[in-house]
């Protein structure tokens, strides 16, 4: 039986399955690929230990065939040697020919796949927007071996997709008919299926202590066991808007120009490396940006009245991954607290970095702290001190055996009277430090830099065009001495032939 199969879908479709193909797996059947014919429908199947993709494609089949193992890789290989677009699947007797080549089987088969349940199933639709939801959330979940487990999942509840790494947290709201949450596993081979666009559907069911899950999308429908253990309550991380949040947005080319900026600031392996935002005093319409490693830009941006001179320090690869998901404004309401991106796709909680500030350095001395027991002369005090009467107070043990004659004292007595005089000599702070009195240097405008760059473009297209001119000049220089000499050649093997000609003569 041979079934015609467009090419370009098989091509796009494998890449997806190969994500699971377990190459250097004991168990043959990991190695292979899996095709089953059924109701006019084509399903290309593979699976590791713990997950499952399928793929559906529908054909024009003469009859339905059993499941058949083929070696992956072989089947690659000869669907993109395949010349033409439509390319022809042969099944005869549980052998698997393309174009003519059979492909080596497989023994073995695989496991038989969990059959979902009459009752006691979660459905969950899932909107058009699911895939790319995904996209932008893969980077957020941490992929580390010495975290928990959980956390390199994406959980999936009433309140949408979230994901989180213990350093930063993105949230994507969908209208979510579901109860409770589900937190699966990384869905590499999902985001290799590319199905932008296509609405799906989750399931969910329980078997003994496990949850188990189907998600389809399209023409894909993907299976694993969810995480046992729960997600984290994300919402305790996510700061309160206040009176006191402030604000800063940008347009979405500023943000382009961002991201291009933070590609081009080089990453310190000793160290993480740092933005810090800020907003100057001499261009307070602009976002000024400096890295760790004193790479210094700007772009222009809209900031709250009261945000004045606050500045904060962000770690350069989070600020690629807000800026990655869409958004376009930062809310923060100290630089002790938690920052949001909002504007793209849900919003973006993450932490700032401390950074401890310097503690002024003060010289002090101090003499030996002198007691008397009568009052003292008023002596000359030197420059730079200073003498502070000090009451000592009194032991505990001398406090409890003059409480009784606390009451008998009169009022008119002095209580100091007997007390010491305590003089303290304190030094005064000296400056140690030159005062910086240079002055601020004034960063170019947005609209300068952009005028310095299209300048700096024109000057590169005329060198350019300069450099094709001489380029041309060069080739035509060398034709012309090349014919030049063919013409010398021609000229001398004339003369030669003259020559001998006149001699045998």
């Amino acid at each position: 039986m041979q079934i015609p199969v467009i090419k370009n879908e098989l091509a796009g479709a494998l890449s997806a399955l190969g994500k699971l193909v377990s190459r250097t797996s004991l168990i043959k059947a990991y190695q292979g690929i899996e095709i089953e014919g059924k109701a006019n429908m084509l399903y290309f199947r593979t699976r590791n230990v713990i997950e499952q993709i399928e793929f559906r494609l529908f054909a024009d089949l003469e009859e339905d065939f059993p499941a058949t193992l083929v070696e992956y890789e072989q089947f690659r290989l000869a669907v993109r040697n395949c010349k033409n677009k439509t390319l022809k699947l042969e099944i005869d007797n549980g052998e698997v020919f393309i174009e003519g080549v059979k492909l080596a089987p497989v023994e073995g088969h695989f496991p038989v796949p969990e059959i979902i349940p009459d009752q006691d199933v979660c459905v969950t639709e899932l909107p058009a927007d699911t895939l790319s939801a995904l996209e932008k959330l893969a980077p957020i979940a941490d992929k580390g071996k010495d975290v928990r487990k959980v956390l390199s999942g994406i959980n999936i509840s009433g309140d949408g997709f979230t994901a989180a790494n213990g350093k930063e947290l993105s949230n994507i709201p969908f209208p979510l008919e579901k109860t409770g949450s589900v937190t699966i596993p990384f869905p590499l081979a999902l985001l290799a299926t590319k199905a932008f666009g296509e609405a799906g559907r989750l399931t969910t069911w329980q078997k003994d202590e496990d949850t188990h899950f189907e998600l389809t999308l399209g023409a894909w429908t993907w299976r694993a066991k969810a995480f046992k253990e729960h997600y984290p309550n994300w919402k305790r991380v996510v700061p309160e808007r206040t009176e006191k949040t402030h604000h800063v947005s940008f347009q979405q080319d500023r943000a382009e120009m961002f991201r291009r900026y933070l590609r081009g600031v080089p990453d310190d392996p000793r160290k993480p490396t740092t933005i810090k935002l800020s907003r100057l005093a001499e261009v307070p319409d602009n976002l000024h940006l400096e890295s760790s490693n004193g790479m210094l830009f700007s772009i222009l941006a809209e900031f709250d009245p009261n945000w004045g001179d606050l500045s904060f320090v962000v770690r350069k690869e989070i600020l690629a991954h807000l800026l990655n998901e869409g958004h376009s404004r930062i809310e923060i309401n100290d630089v002790l607290s938690p920052f949001v991106g909002t504007g793209g796709m849900g919003q973006f909680v993450a932490m700032p970095v401390y950074v401890k500030k310097p503690q002024a350095q003060t010289e002090q001395s101090a003499e030996p702290v002198a007691v008397q027991a009568a009052p003292v002369e008023a002596q000359p005090i030197p420059e730079s001190t200073e003498s502070v009467p000090v009451q000592i107070p009194p032991h505990p043990q001398e406090n409890k055996n003059q409480t009784a004659n606390t009451n008998t004292t009169s009022i008119k007595e002095n209580p100091t009277m007997n007390e010491p005089i305590i003089t303290r000599t304190v030094s005064a702070p000296t400056q140690t430090f030159a005062p910086n009195t240079e002055p601020v240097k004034v960063l170019p405008s947005i609209d300068e830099l952009i005028s310095g760059i299209e300048a700096f473009k024109s000057t590169l297209k005329t060198l350019s065009e300069e450099s094709a001119v001489m380029s041309r000049r060069i080739r035509e220089y060398a034709l012309a001495q090349r014919q030049k000499d063919r013409e010398y050649q021609q000229t001398k093997r004339t003369l030669d032939r003259v020559r001998v000609a006149t001699g045998a003569a």
